[in-house]
């Protein structure tokens, strides 16, 4: 069970969206993510790799506190993105948790407006965070957890450039990699910073 493993007000909350037990890849990540070691997770649709994504930067993260975000949530694309935010909408219901989802098709001004008011959580496309870093509106300084879901996805959007540059502008913190398959592509994409991970895998 997720009990003995997860902040109180999360657990109520996953057993009121009907999620009673971990599938086997969050059970196994769990107790890794838990220590505050880097994950990589692999595994096919289905095996609950997002919802763990979810569930990790909320544990780690279950309040807000001050205005920079806290959590960089990478994803492969819009719908990807804002059905995370979706998750942690209903996860995160009982706190007040900042999440914000920024993406190429928004205006890039009042996204960086958005982040500026104050954000705990921020999902977004490679492209679209790395340029508004780039205009020195997002402080990335206080991250203590960087996901990436679909990493597989991202090497097929050729986003591996901003990855890096990215990645290695965040402060030491916690890496969770999300992956259909752990490739050597994909062991190139985070070779540059993250050592030693612990890899969880399973087949379904």
């Amino acid at each position: 069970m997720f009990k003995e493993k997860l902040n109180k007000k999360l657990n109520a909350a996953l057993l009121a969206s009907g999620i009673e037990e971990p599938k086997e890849l969050q059970l196994k990540c769990l107790p890794k993510i838990n220590s505050g070691a880097d994950v990589i997770a692999v595994g096919p649709a289905g095996v609950g790799k997002t919802t763990m994504a979810v569930i990790s930067a909320l544990h780690k993260i279950p309040y807000a506190f001050e205005t920079p975000p806290r959590a960089l949530i990478l994803v492969a694309s819009k719908e990807k993105g804002l059905a995370m935010q979706e998750q942690f909408k209903l996860y995160a219901k009982d706190t007040d948790l900042r999440v914000l989802s920024i993406f190429e098709e928004g205006k890039m001004e009042v996204q960086a407006g958005d982040i500026y008011e104050g954000t705990d959580i921020l999902i977004g496309t490679a492209k679209r965070i790395m340029d508004i870093y780039f205009k020195q509106t997002l402080n990335l300084n206080k991250i203590k957890l960087f996901i990436i879901d679909d990493a597989e996805e991202m090497i097929k959007n050729q986003w591996q450039g901003q990855i890096d540059r990215l990645a290695l502008s965040l402060p030491k913190c916690q890496h969770l990699i999300f992956t259909n398959e752990f490739s050597e592509k994909v062991e190139k994409l985070i070779s540059k910073f993250i050592i030693a991970p612990h890899i969880v895998e399973v087949d379904s």
